[in-house]
Parts: C-alpha cells; structure tokens; sequence
C-alpha cells in the first residue's frame, strides 16, 4: 500500500530538520576553521615578519628568564644576609638578669638603704655641702624625716658614683676597671649633638659593642681565679670611705648595700642592651618619665627674717649663724614655682631605648 500523506508529511519534516542541522554544523565548522582572504603583498612579507618576531619573542624570553635568574640570585643573597644578621643578633643577644630581676635586686637595694638612712637619721654631725641649701634649718636638731631623706640622698650618690660610675667589672684591678668604666662613659659624653632617635639608638648600639668586645677580650682575666680576689678588695675598698668612724651597727648595713650594688654592677657590662643608671641631683628639673615625687612633703626651705635690725646685725656677724644661712638659702634657691628637684632618695634605672625599670625618688621644692 502507499505510504499516507501524514507519514510522508512527518519523514519530510524528520529529514528536513536533521539536514539543516547539519548544515548549521558546518557552517559553524566553517566559520570558525576558514581562511582570510589572501593577500598577495601581505603573504609574501609574512616571513620577514615571522622572523623578526620571532627574534624579538626570544630576546623577551631571554631577558625574562637572566631578570628572573638575576631576582632569585638577590633573593638567595638577601637571606643569606637576613641569616647572618640573625646569627650575630643571637651571638651578641646577652642577658645577664631579666628585668623583673633587675627590680628586684635594686628594690632590695633601696630598701637596705631606706633602713640605713632611717637608723643613723639622729646621728648626723653635718649636712654635706652639696646639700646644705637644700635642708631646713631645723633638720639636724629634730632629726626625722628630712634626715631619713639625707641620709637616702647621701648614700645613693655615693653608691652610684663610688660603684656604678666607677666599676666597670668588680672582678678586674681596681684601677683597670675603673680606667674601663671611664672610657665607657666618655664614650658617650663626648659624642656629637644628636637629634633623632635613631642616632640615639646608634649611639647605644656603638657603647654596647665596645663593651661587649672588650670583654671578649678581657674572658682570661674574668674567668681567672685573681677574678673572685679583685672582687673580694673591691669591698674593703670602698669601706673606706664609710669609717669616721660609723654609729653602732651600721658595718652590717653598710656592707649589704655594697654587696648588693657590687652584684648588680657584676652584671651590667655583661648586657647586650645599655642599662644606664642617673642619679638626679638638687636643682635638676623634675621629669616624670623617670622620675617619682614623693607625696609626703619635707619641711619647707623658706625661713622668715628675724625681727629687729640688731638681730639682723648679730646674724650678719655670726658666720655660722641661722640667720645667714637662711637669707644664703634663700638666695640659692629657685623659685617655688620651678618644678625642681629638691632631694633624691634613689636613682633612676632605664634600659636606654626601651624602658624605665625603676623611677628616681625625688621630693620637690
């Protein structure tokens, strides 16, 4: 039988549908596979062209790959220079006591100090000269608090000047050490005006490589058993100067302080960092980065004239009278409304650069 109508009607569509299908294909195909039109100039320079772009193809390559060669060589370099800076870090990295350390044994030492000060406070003859302006009349009679604050004030002068000034390590010759603690501190006293922290810093890095060199060059001696004996005199040294002669009970006082700054001093040149110790004296400017006033005030300084010009003669005739002391007090003075420091109890301990460890006790005008 003949096919229907409807079946022809359906393969027609079939068959057309698959067919241009497939003609889509390949002119999609076509479109994207098929060649630009020729040209007969262009075809015929396309070598030259080839070529030269080919040479400039390689020539980037090149230089891509020496820059590249050339970058992993500085980066090998920059770390090999970033571990050797490390190393020396850590070799020169010396610390002899941490910081709370360090608070703890110079709290210790002003403690032994506040209790010398505070047992020969009625035992003064004299207020030393240094520190006659800045005392009331009245302090040697009554003997209390402002001399407790001499007696602080003395001491730690002493102790800072006598030991931490003077002593670059306890266990060398007295004079060799004190030859090297006064190169160190020249090291830095005669330094140019500086002006920025990084010069500051360089300064401090200059002081501590000294430092650091010379005892390297000094480990014989230290490690030597004449080390323990040069430390062992460096006591009795400084004894002597504390015998005119003493109150009662004061040798043990006094030979606990000088133990303990001598042990402390012991430790100081071996830091890799500069610890520096200042001592504020009477009339320095009061600095609060460094610096704790004490809230108890001591007896003030000014003294009213006496009445009646023949009393005023009579003072000015007595030499050694309170009169003229008073109106030489007054003269010296500043004024009250200058933040001066009148009276240094302890020193001011610092990590230069970094941190304060221990604030300088100071009463103020």
């Amino acid at each position: 039988m003949p096919p229907t109508a409807g079946g022809a009607t359906a393969a027609f569509r079939s068959g057309g549908a698959q067919e241009a299908r497939q003609f889509e294909g390949a002119t999609g195909e076509q479109g994207r596979n098929s060649p630009q039109p020729s040209n007969p100039d262009r075809d015929g320079a396309d070598p030259d062209k080839f070529k030269e772009l080919l040479t400039k193809y390689k020539n980037v390559k090149r230089l891509y790959f020496d820059g590249k060669t050339q970058i992993d060589n500085l980066n090998s370099q920059i770390e090999q220079l970033q571990n050797a800076i490390a190393n020396q870090r850590i070799s020169q990295s010396r610390t002899a006591l941490d910081d709370s350390e360090y608070i703890t044994r110079f709290n210790r030492l002003n403690g032994a100090i506040n209790n010398l000060s505070f047992n020969i406070r009625k035992d003064w003859r004299t207020v030393p000269q240094w520190l006659d302006m800045f005392v009331s009349i009245d302090a040697l009679k009554t003997g209390k608090q402002e001399m407790t604050a001499v007696g602080r004030a003395v001491i730690t002068r002493w102790i800072v000047e006598e030991i931490f000034n003077k002593c670059f390590h306890p266990g060398l010759n007295f004079e060799l050490s004190r030859h090297l603690k006064e190169i160190e501190l020249n090291i830095r006293r005669f330094s140019y005006t500086m002006t920025s922290q990084e010069e500051f810093d360089a300064l401090t890095s200059k002081v501590v490589s000294w430092r650091m060199a010379t005892l390297e060059g000094l480990q014989r001696v230290l490690n030597s058993p004449e080390s323990a004996d040069n430390r062992a005199d460096f006591t009795p040294t400084l004894f002597q100067y504390m015998t005119d002669p003493p109150p009662a009970g004061v040798d043990g006082s006094a030979s606990m302080i000088v133990e303990l700054a001598v042990g402390i001093a012991a430790n100081l040149p071996l830091e890799s960092r500069d610890v520096a110790i200042n001592y504020p004296l009477p009339g320095d400017p009061v600095q609060l980065n460094i610096m704790d006033v004490e809230k108890t005030p001591l007896p003030p300084l000014d003294i009213p004239k006496p009445d009646g010009d023949a009393e005023g003669d009579e003072g000015d005739k007595d030499k050694n009278g309170k009169t003229q002391r008073a109106d030489k007090t007054k003269s010296a003075l500043p004024s009250k409304d200058s933040n001066t420091v009148r009276l240094a109890g302890f020193p001011a301990v610092e990590v230069r650069g970094r941190q304060v460890l221990v604030k300088a006790t100071v009463w103020t005008i």
